[in-house]
């Protein structure tokens, strides 16, 4: 494997806020590729904020939708790690992470380990995700995990059967 100059974006997304967040993440990418990043990782659900409760269905997103198609857009030169809820096959809402570059959706990881306990409650809130799979991309054979996905090794692990030699 390559060096591979990662940039992390943390940025301060408004809660529910899908148009005013949009432009913090492109403005991001902008910052990455000025900086020669290979990748900027934004943070979980970085496109909607995070505890969204009852708001879940009204900022699902599709991956054909134009916001997905401007942060593909956006990849071309530096590629991007962003989360988002995703609306997925059969309407199933997902707290999910796209990989893009090039221009396209490259793979989406939807979280597996749903917190639900305590301020936490996302299994009320989100489908579960059901695999954990490595995937092809510029620097290296690539594995994506979300939060408390990566808290189980097993999930680690997995990917690196899979031949993962970065996980982000």
């Amino acid at each position: 494997m390559r060096n591979v100059r990662v940039a992390l974006a943390q940025i301060p997304p408004r809660l529910g806020e899908v148009d005013a967040n949009l432009p913090l993440c492109l403005d991001g990418v902008e910052q990455a590729r000025q900086a020669r990043a290979d990748i900027v990782v934004f943070p979980e659900l970085a496109l909607t904020g995070y505890h969204l409760l009852d708001h879940v269905p009204e900022v699902a997103l599709r991956l054909d939708s134009a916001e997905i198609g401007r942060l593909a857009q956006a990849s071309v030169g530096v590629d991007v790690v962003v989360g988002f809820v995703e609306d997925g096959p059969g309407h199933r809402l997902h707290n999910a992470a796209a990989y893009l570059a090039d221009g396209r959706i490259v793979h989406v990881h939807r979280k597996v380990q749903l917190p639900t306990y305590g301020m936490f409650q996302e299994g009320r809130d989100f489908a579960r995700g059901n695999t954990v799979r490595a995937f092809a991309a510029k620097a290296a054979r690539t594995g994506l995990l979300i939060c408390e996905d990566a808290w189980h090794s097993t999930h680690a692990w997995l990917l690196a059967q899979q031949g993962a030699e970065l996980l982000l």
